[in-house]
């Protein structure tokens, strides 16, 4: 299944490198904990990084009661919001023609203020489980105190585009025989070997779904 391409969505420059499908929009998602929200505050344009957690075609977020960028999603009722995944950065001969190997998506949706505490929790388990998947089931979950002083936000996602460079390095061919080195340097996300919190009970030893997550993302994305 795909996004239909509109003015909002559509890729223009770089139209080869775009993508459309929800599988593939889904998968970069789900590859990486923090995005970009676009916001209007007071006339201003501003640009807040916040975790995020998905469950199908809808994205969920989290901030306290006083939140300005999550009072502004509600008041407006849309967001657009990114992520971006750097792959490796490409070193050419010339200054012209550096760039960088990555996956992006851009997300346009409906923003909905979730206010029954069921719906919060269904919320908030989506923000814990992108974190590290079953967190949830190991957790103490919300008390009313805490609930009572978050919002969390359903945003429903209508339009979204991706957009994937990976291709060698280009150099013009007349620039090969310049005394300047040329190559691609690779990007990771390493994810290093649990810490217990110094306070933790001995006894208690890290749990298979926290070593389970460490082994799947301990040599990078």
């Amino acid at each position: 299944m795909e996004f239909n391409k509109s003015e909002l969505n559509k890729v223009i420059r770089g139209a080869k490198k775009a993508s459309y499908k929800k599988d593939e929009i889904y998968s970069i998602l789900d590859s990486t904990e923090i995005c970009n929200i676009a916001f209007n505050l007071n006339g201003k344009a501003c640009v807040q990084p916040i975790n995020y957690g998905r469950n199908g075609d809808s994205l969920y977020i989290h901030g306290s009661i006083k939140n300005r960028m999550t009072n502004a999603l509600i008041e407006s009722g849309e967001v657009s919001l990114s992520v971006m995944i750097l792959d490796s950065m490409k070193l050419t001969r010339s200054a012209f023609h550096h760039s960088v190997n990555y996956r992006s998506v851009v997300i346009f949706g409906t923003v909905r203020e979730l206010t029954s505490d069921t719906e919060k929790l269904i919320g908030l388990k989506s923000i814990i489980n992108h974190f590290v998947s079953n967190r949830w089931e190991f957790c103490r979950k919300p008390n009313q105190k805490e609930l009572n002083a978050t919002k969390v936000i359903e945003i429903k996602i209508e339009s979204a585009s991706a957009k994937i460079a990976n291709t060698p390095f280009k150099d013009n061919k007349s620039d090969y025989n310049l005394d300047f080195w040329a190559g691609e340097i690779p990007v990771k996300t390493i994810y290093e070997y649990p810490i217990p919190d110094k306070e933790l009970n001995q006894k208690i030893e890290i749990p298979s779904h926290v070593i389970d997550f460490y082994n799947k993302k301990k040599d990078g994305i």
